[in-house]
Protein backbone atom coordinates (compact mmCIF):
# COMPACT_ATOMS: atom_id res chain seq x y z
CA UNK A 1 0.00 0.00 0.00
CA UNK A 2 1.24 3.48 -0.93
CA UNK A 3 0.04 6.32 1.30
CA UNK A 4 -0.06 10.04 0.50
CA UNK A 5 -1.50 12.95 2.44
CA UNK A 6 -2.73 16.42 1.45
CA UNK A 7 -2.28 19.24 3.95
CA UNK A 8 -2.94 22.96 3.34
CA UNK A 9 -0.34 25.72 3.31
CA UNK A 10 -2.52 27.35 6.01
CA UNK A 11 -1.62 24.55 8.43
CA UNK A 12 0.38 26.94 10.65
CA UNK A 13 -2.31 29.65 10.70
CA UNK A 14 -2.87 29.50 14.46
CA UNK A 15 0.78 29.17 15.49
CA UNK A 16 2.52 32.44 16.30
CA UNK A 17 6.01 31.23 17.27
CA UNK A 18 8.62 29.32 15.30
CA UNK A 19 8.84 26.93 18.24
CA UNK A 20 5.16 25.96 17.98
CA UNK A 21 5.35 25.66 14.20
CA UNK A 22 8.41 23.43 14.42
CA UNK A 23 6.80 21.13 17.02
CA UNK A 24 3.63 20.79 14.91
CA UNK A 25 5.57 19.90 11.77
CA UNK A 26 7.68 17.43 13.74
CA UNK A 27 4.50 15.64 14.83
CA UNK A 28 3.26 15.40 11.25
CA UNK A 29 6.63 14.13 10.04
CA UNK A 30 6.64 11.45 12.76
CA UNK A 31 3.13 10.34 11.83
CA UNK A 32 4.09 10.09 8.17
CA UNK A 33 7.24 8.12 9.00
CA UNK A 34 5.45 5.71 11.36
CA UNK A 35 2.80 4.85 8.77
CA UNK A 36 5.14 4.94 5.74
CA UNK A 37 3.64 7.90 3.91
CA UNK A 38 5.52 8.42 0.64
CA UNK A 39 4.16 11.79 -0.50
CA UNK A 40 3.18 14.91 1.42
CA UNK A 41 1.28 17.27 -0.87
CA UNK A 42 0.96 20.85 0.33
CA UNK A 43 -2.01 22.44 -1.39
CA UNK A 44 -2.92 26.11 -1.71
CA UNK A 45 -5.53 27.56 0.63
CA UNK A 46 -6.46 31.21 -0.02
CA UNK A 47 -3.95 31.85 -2.81
CA UNK A 48 -1.01 34.02 -1.82
CA UNK A 49 -1.89 34.37 1.87
CA UNK A 50 0.35 31.65 3.31
CA UNK A 51 3.45 31.67 1.12
CA UNK A 52 5.89 32.22 4.00
CA UNK A 53 4.36 29.38 6.00
CA UNK A 54 4.49 27.11 2.96
CA UNK A 55 8.23 27.75 2.60
CA UNK A 56 8.74 26.98 6.29
CA UNK A 57 6.64 23.81 6.06
CA UNK A 58 8.63 22.52 3.11
CA UNK A 59 11.95 23.44 4.71
CA UNK A 60 11.29 21.72 8.05
CA UNK A 61 9.54 18.65 6.61
CA UNK A 62 12.41 18.08 4.19
CA UNK A 63 15.03 18.77 6.86
CA UNK A 64 13.67 16.18 9.30
CA UNK A 65 13.29 13.61 6.49
CA UNK A 66 16.97 13.92 5.49
CA UNK A 67 19.47 11.61 7.24
CA UNK A 68 21.29 13.44 10.01
CA UNK A 69 24.70 12.97 8.39
CA UNK A 70 23.58 14.85 5.27
CA UNK A 71 21.75 17.79 6.82
CA UNK A 72 24.67 20.22 7.04
CA UNK A 73 25.47 19.58 3.38
CA UNK A 74 21.90 19.88 2.14
CA UNK A 75 20.65 22.73 4.33
CA UNK A 76 22.64 25.93 4.82
CA UNK A 77 22.11 27.93 8.00
CA UNK A 78 18.54 29.24 7.92
CA UNK A 79 16.44 31.21 10.40
CA UNK A 80 13.58 28.74 9.87
CA UNK A 81 15.70 25.94 11.35
CA UNK A 82 16.50 27.84 14.55
CA UNK A 83 14.30 25.48 16.59
CA UNK A 84 15.29 22.31 14.71
CA UNK A 85 16.64 20.84 17.94
CA UNK A 86 13.01 20.28 18.97
CA UNK A 87 12.38 17.94 16.06
CA UNK A 88 12.07 14.25 16.98
CA UNK A 89 14.31 11.71 15.21
CA UNK A 90 12.44 9.73 12.55
CA UNK A 91 14.64 6.62 12.83
CA UNK A 92 13.45 5.36 9.45
CA UNK A 93 15.48 2.73 7.51
CA UNK A 94 17.20 5.36 5.35
CA UNK A 95 18.55 7.15 8.43
CA UNK A 96 21.53 4.85 8.59
CA UNK A 97 24.03 4.87 11.40
CA UNK A 98 27.75 5.30 10.86
CA UNK A 99 29.75 2.17 10.01
CA UNK A 100 33.42 1.78 9.04
CA UNK A 101 34.16 1.11 5.39
CA UNK A 102 35.36 -2.41 6.17
CA UNK A 103 31.82 -3.38 7.20
CA UNK A 104 30.30 -2.15 3.94
CA UNK A 105 28.70 -4.88 1.79
CA UNK A 106 27.85 -5.09 -1.89
CA UNK A 107 24.16 -4.23 -2.27
CA UNK A 108 23.99 -1.96 0.79
CA UNK A 109 21.78 1.07 0.14
CA UNK A 110 22.48 4.47 1.68
CA UNK A 111 21.54 8.09 1.04
CA UNK A 112 24.35 10.28 -0.18
CA UNK A 113 25.30 13.70 -1.50
CA UNK A 114 27.40 13.99 -4.64
CA UNK A 115 30.51 16.15 -4.95
CA UNK A 116 33.34 16.41 -7.44
CA UNK A 117 36.99 15.84 -6.60
CA UNK A 118 39.88 15.51 -9.03
CA UNK A 119 37.62 15.26 -12.06
CA UNK A 120 35.58 12.38 -10.59
CA UNK A 121 32.26 12.18 -8.81
CA UNK A 122 32.18 11.03 -5.20
CA UNK A 123 29.36 10.30 -2.77
CA UNK A 124 29.31 11.23 0.90
CA UNK A 125 27.35 8.36 2.43
CA UNK A 126 28.00 9.20 6.06
CA UNK A 127 30.97 6.82 6.33
CA UNK A 128 34.54 7.42 7.43
CA UNK A 129 35.47 8.48 3.87
CA UNK A 130 33.60 9.23 0.63
CA UNK A 131 33.05 6.60 -2.06
CA UNK A 132 33.61 6.93 -5.79
CA UNK A 133 30.32 7.36 -7.63
CA UNK A 134 29.81 5.63 -10.98
CA UNK A 135 27.31 7.26 -13.31
CA UNK A 136 25.93 10.72 -13.99
CA UNK A 137 24.87 13.21 -11.32
CA UNK A 138 25.31 16.84 -10.44
CA UNK A 139 27.23 18.32 -7.55
CA UNK A 140 25.13 18.71 -4.44
CA UNK A 141 22.52 16.22 -5.61
CA UNK A 142 21.01 13.93 -3.01
CA UNK A 143 20.98 10.38 -4.34
CA UNK A 144 19.97 6.97 -3.07
CA UNK A 145 23.12 4.92 -3.71
CA UNK A 146 23.78 1.19 -3.81
CA UNK A 147 27.24 -0.22 -3.14
CA UNK A 148 28.46 -1.85 -6.34
CA UNK A 149 31.81 -3.20 -5.15
CA UNK A 150 33.98 -3.15 -2.04
CA UNK A 151 37.25 -4.49 -3.47
CA UNK A 152 39.82 -3.36 -4.46
CA UNK A 153 38.10 -0.11 -3.48
CA UNK A 154 34.43 0.68 -2.85
CA UNK A 155 32.23 2.23 -5.54
CA UNK A 156 28.54 3.08 -5.65
CA UNK A 157 25.91 3.99 -8.22
CA UNK A 158 22.37 5.32 -8.30
CA UNK A 159 20.02 2.72 -6.85
CA UNK A 160 17.09 1.41 -8.86
CA UNK A 161 13.69 1.52 -7.22
CA UNK A 162 13.53 -2.29 -7.01
CA UNK A 163 16.74 -2.28 -4.97
CA UNK A 164 15.17 -0.17 -2.21
CA UNK A 165 13.16 -2.77 -0.31
CA UNK A 166 12.37 -0.75 2.84
CA UNK A 167 10.41 2.41 3.57
CA UNK A 168 12.65 5.21 2.34
CA UNK A 169 11.05 8.39 3.60
CA UNK A 170 8.66 10.83 1.97
CA UNK A 171 8.79 13.59 -0.62
CA UNK A 172 7.26 17.03 -0.10
CA UNK A 173 5.47 18.41 -3.15
CA UNK A 174 3.76 21.75 -3.77
CA UNK A 175 0.44 21.65 -5.61
CA UNK A 176 -2.23 24.20 -6.45
CA UNK A 177 -5.79 24.47 -5.21
CA UNK A 178 -7.24 21.30 -3.74
CA UNK A 179 -10.21 20.90 -6.05
CA UNK A 180 -8.22 21.54 -9.20
CA UNK A 181 -5.58 18.97 -8.26
CA UNK A 182 -8.03 16.25 -7.24
CA UNK A 183 -10.15 16.77 -10.37
CA UNK A 184 -7.14 16.65 -12.69
CA UNK A 185 -7.06 12.85 -12.74
CA UNK A 186 -5.22 12.31 -9.46
CA UNK A 187 -5.09 8.53 -9.21
CA UNK A 188 -5.85 6.19 -6.35
CA UNK A 189 -8.42 6.06 -3.58
CA UNK A 190 -9.13 9.55 -2.22
CA UNK A 191 -10.49 9.83 1.32
CA UNK A 192 -11.40 13.29 2.59
CA UNK A 193 -11.46 13.77 6.35
CA UNK A 194 -14.12 15.99 7.85
CA UNK A 195 -16.23 16.28 10.96
CA UNK A 196 -19.14 16.72 8.55
CA UNK A 197 -18.42 13.44 6.81
CA UNK A 198 -20.04 10.05 7.26
CA UNK A 199 -19.10 8.22 10.50
CA UNK A 200 -16.29 5.72 10.00
CA UNK A 201 -18.12 3.03 11.98
CA UNK A 202 -21.11 3.15 9.61
CA UNK A 203 -18.97 2.61 6.51
CA UNK A 204 -16.12 0.43 7.77
CA UNK A 205 -16.83 -2.51 5.46
CA UNK A 206 -17.30 -0.27 2.44
CA UNK A 207 -13.97 1.44 3.03
CA UNK A 208 -12.25 -1.88 3.75
CA UNK A 209 -13.43 -3.22 0.39
CA UNK A 210 -12.23 -0.09 -1.41
CA UNK A 211 -8.81 -0.22 0.26
CA UNK A 212 -8.43 -3.92 -0.54
CA UNK A 213 -8.83 -3.20 -4.26
CA UNK A 214 -6.51 -0.18 -4.29
CA UNK A 215 -2.74 0.15 -4.12
CA UNK A 216 -2.70 3.92 -3.48
CA UNK A 217 -4.58 5.72 -0.71
CA UNK A 218 -4.59 9.51 -0.45
CA UNK A 219 -5.87 11.22 2.69
CA UNK A 220 -6.97 14.86 2.55
CA UNK A 221 -6.97 17.17 5.57
CA UNK A 222 -8.28 20.67 6.19
CA UNK A 223 -6.69 23.53 8.10
CA UNK A 224 -7.06 24.89 11.65
CA UNK A 225 -8.98 27.82 10.15
CA UNK A 226 -11.22 26.04 7.65
CA UNK A 227 -12.34 22.50 7.00
CA UNK A 228 -12.26 20.84 3.59
CA UNK A 229 -15.91 21.81 2.92
CA UNK A 230 -15.08 25.50 3.30
CA UNK A 231 -11.83 25.24 1.37
CA UNK A 232 -13.50 23.55 -1.60
CA UNK A 233 -16.37 26.04 -1.52
CA UNK A 234 -13.91 28.62 -2.92
CA UNK A 235 -13.89 26.50 -6.11
CA UNK A 236 -17.64 25.91 -6.07
CA UNK A 237 -17.04 22.27 -5.21
CA UNK A 238 -18.08 19.88 -2.48
CA UNK A 239 -15.85 17.12 -1.05
CA UNK A 240 -18.20 14.57 -2.62
CA UNK A 241 -17.30 16.01 -6.04
CA UNK A 242 -13.60 15.23 -5.76
CA UNK A 243 -13.23 12.41 -3.20
CA UNK A 244 -14.27 8.77 -3.08
CA UNK A 245 -15.21 9.00 0.60
CA UNK A 246 -15.83 11.87 3.00
CA UNK A 247 -15.36 10.41 6.47
CA UNK A 248 -15.57 11.54 10.08
CA UNK A 249 -12.88 9.41 11.75
CA UNK A 250 -13.83 10.48 15.30
CA UNK A 251 -17.63 10.63 15.28
CA UNK A 252 -17.93 10.84 19.08
CA UNK A 253 -15.05 13.21 19.76
CA UNK A 254 -14.90 14.74 23.21
CA UNK A 255 -13.27 18.01 22.15
CA UNK A 256 -14.68 20.92 20.17
CA UNK A 257 -12.00 20.51 17.52
CA UNK A 258 -9.27 18.10 16.48
CA UNK A 259 -6.01 19.67 15.40
CA UNK A 260 -4.67 18.75 11.98
CA UNK A 261 -1.55 17.12 13.41
CA UNK A 262 -3.78 15.04 15.70
CA UNK A 263 -6.05 14.14 12.80
CA UNK A 264 -3.08 12.93 10.75
CA UNK A 265 -2.13 10.46 13.50
CA UNK A 266 -5.71 9.32 14.04
CA UNK A 267 -6.61 8.84 10.39
CA UNK A 268 -3.37 7.09 9.44
CA UNK A 269 -3.80 4.74 12.41
CA UNK A 270 -7.33 3.79 11.36
CA UNK A 271 -6.49 3.42 7.66
CA UNK A 272 -3.41 1.33 8.46
CA UNK A 273 -5.55 -0.97 10.62
CA UNK A 274 -8.19 -1.30 7.90
CA UNK A 275 -5.49 -2.12 5.36
CA UNK A 276 -4.04 -4.85 7.59
CA UNK A 277 -7.49 -6.36 8.11
CA UNK A 278 -8.46 -6.14 4.43
CA UNK A 279 -5.25 -7.79 3.24
CA UNK A 280 -5.05 -10.33 6.08
CA UNK A 281 -1.49 -9.14 6.71
CA UNK A 282 0.05 -10.87 9.76
CA UNK A 283 1.55 -8.68 12.44
CA UNK A 284 5.31 -8.63 12.98
CA UNK A 285 6.67 -8.99 16.50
Amino acid sequence: MHYSIFIPDSLLYEDTSLRDKTIKLGMIARACAIFKVERIYIYTDEAGKHEDDFKLMKLILEYIEAPQYLRKKLFPIHQGLKEAGLLPPLRTPHHKSWIPLKELKVGDVREGVIFRKGGSLWADLGLDSPIKFIGSAYEGERITCVIEQTEPYPTCRRAKSVEVKEYWGYRVLRVGSLGKVLKSGFSGLKIITSRLGRPINDHFEEIKSAIKSSSNVTLIFGSPKRGVYDILKDENLRPEDVGDFVINFVPSQGTATIRTEEAVFIVLSVINFINLVSQNIPSKV
